[in-house]
């Protein structure tokens, strides 16, 4: 994450892809209430790699002493010092010049460590304050280009946008979306196809130890031993069981999370958690936060299995497959 620190406050300002400057109040990122400084002043911008300083002022920006050219790229360096307008009061040093990543950051920016303020990076999926022992839920919904939260034992995600506010681990934070602009302009488009995916199920005899494996393109992906990984076997079952019936594709594998609690034996708050563990080991392991709908697919309180090619193995047996059969057709022991 790329921060300017301004130098007479002694705060750390986060770059957005695309921040403005100036003082538009409603119209730029960061406003400073000064004459000298332009409605729009000069942009800031994330661009191939690199972080790019554009003056588009009447009055000019100053980079280390000297004169920006107007409306031109100039490339930003750390320890840089930035001056909008040679009369502002208003300078910053650049601190920090990492890609752009949206973050949670405490409400309140007093506390400082290493002289930073601790900020969480929002990359796939999160279990917050920690995945043990979590309170809210975040994640990226692809589909939406939205960050949702959800709180435990909740199955209503709630969209949340730039500034608005989450509450965990008794501490207000902030969402700061600092791709916002480039996840408006462009929607993350995954390569990952999910019909390529082949899904192994191996379990125990008495079924204590669930292990799964996941192809693609002949990588395969180890998820090891997991408790989530049975409750994902046993919605492949369920979907087994549908397609064993003859039940529709579109319909095929949905319960509620009352009948899987009543199944495993846990509370539906505990089962939640593990839902989400799951979608978030497979989102972290695929490298790809628009995955989780495919291993573990949610609708008003329902959820089932949504891998379409899969194995379940049982102490070395074969219990159901679909990845050699046609696509209408299941082998089953």
């Amino acid at each position: 994450m790329a921060t300017l620190k301004h130098k007479q406050q002694s705060k750390y300002l986060y770059l957005k892809s695309f921040h403005r400057f100036g003082r538009l109040k409603h119209s730029v990122d960061s406003c400073f209430d000064e004459l000298a400084i332009s409605r729009i002043h000069a942009v800031i911008e994330w661009q191939q790699g690199y972080w790019y300083l554009r003056d588009l002022s009447r009055n000019g920006t100053w980079l280390n002493d000297a004169r920006v050219p107007y409306n031109q790229d100039v490339a930003l360096n750390v320890n840089d010092e930035i001056r909008f307008s040679e009369s502002s009061c208003h300078s910053f040093s650049v601190t920090d010049l990492a890609p752009p990543e949206d973050l949670l950051v405490p409400y309140s920016h007093d506390e400082l460590v290493d002289g930073k303020t601790p900020v969480i990076q929002l990359e796939n999926y999160h279990l917050l304050p920690s995945e043990s022992d979590p309170e809210l839920i975040v994640y990226f919904n692809n589909a939406e280009q939205t960050w949702c939260y959800e709180e435990v034992g909740s199955e209503h995600p709630v969209s949340i946008t730039d500034g608005e506010q989450l509450r965990f681990a008794q501490q207000v934070w902030s969402l700061i979306q600092t791709r916002a602009s480039q996840q408006e302009c462009t929607a993350e488009v995954t390569e990952t196809d999910p019909c390529d995916l082949e899904y192994v199920f191996t379990l125990s005899q008495d079924e204590e130890y669930a292990e799964l494996q996941v192809t693609q393109a002949q990588e395969k992906v180890d998820f090891e031993t997991r408790t989530h990984h049975y409750l994902t076997a046993l919605l492949a079952r369920y979907k087994v069981k549908d397609m064993q019936h003859q039940v529709d594709d579109a319909s095929q594998g949905w319960v509620s999370v009352k009948q899987l609690s009543r199944d495993l034996g846990l509370t539906e708050s505990h089962i939640n958690i593990q839902i989400h563990r799951a979608r978030k080991q497979f989102v972290d392991r695929m490298k790809d936060k628009s995955m989780a709908e495919s291993l573990i697919e949610r609708k008003r309180g329902r959820v089932r299995f949504g891998g379409r090619h899969f194995s379940i193995v049982k102490g070395q047996q074969l219990e159901a497959s679909t990845m050699y059969q046609q696509s209408d057709e299941l082998l089953v022991s």
